[in-house]
């Protein structure tokens, strides 16, 4: 296994090498991708908590101390677990989080953008979204809950 530093969005923005080496996407495609998975972030958790449950109350702001305070990175940190090549306990490192939460965050956001996937037939090359599919499918049964709701 190849270890890639894994980086914040703000620190690749300009580095469309380092990007497709954590990601294996072009900046424009991500950017597509995410303008998509935003949405679909925003909705997830402005009815439910990071554990899944309804909120009572509807989040209406992010919250400053929120470890995805930039969905880009939300978006960030699930295309490089997809890619390959990092450990969860990496992510969690770089994401100042411990590992059962790099999990929980893993679960939330493999659901979210096989959603956008669906959603978007188009959004970025065929061939890529079968990629996509295809690693979250193997790790988990994310499919199955993401098709149910």
């Amino acid at each position: 296994m190849n270890f890639m530093p894994v980086r914040r969005y703000n620190e690749l923005e300009a580095d469309e090498q380092g990007l497709r080496r954590l990601t294996g996407l072009k900046n424009e495609e991500f950017l597509a991708l995410y303008y998509a998975f935003r949405e679909e972030w925003q909705l997830y958790f402005y009815f439910f908590t990071f554990t899944g449950q309804q909120r009572q109350r509807k989040q209406i702001s992010v919250r400053k101390n929120s470890i995805f305070s930039d969905s880009r990175d939300a978006l960030l940190f699930v295309l490089t677990y997809l890619k390959g090549g990092v450990l969860q306990e990496e992510l969690a490192e770089t994401f100042g989080m411990d590992q059962p939460k790099v999990s929980r965050y893993l679960t939330i956001t493999q659901k979210l953008l096989l959603q956008v996937i669906f959603k978007n037939p188009n959004i970025i090359p065929k061939w890529k979204q079968k990629k996509l599919r295809d690693a979250i499918f193997s790790r988990t049964s994310t499919y199955e809950e993401g098709i149910e709701e």
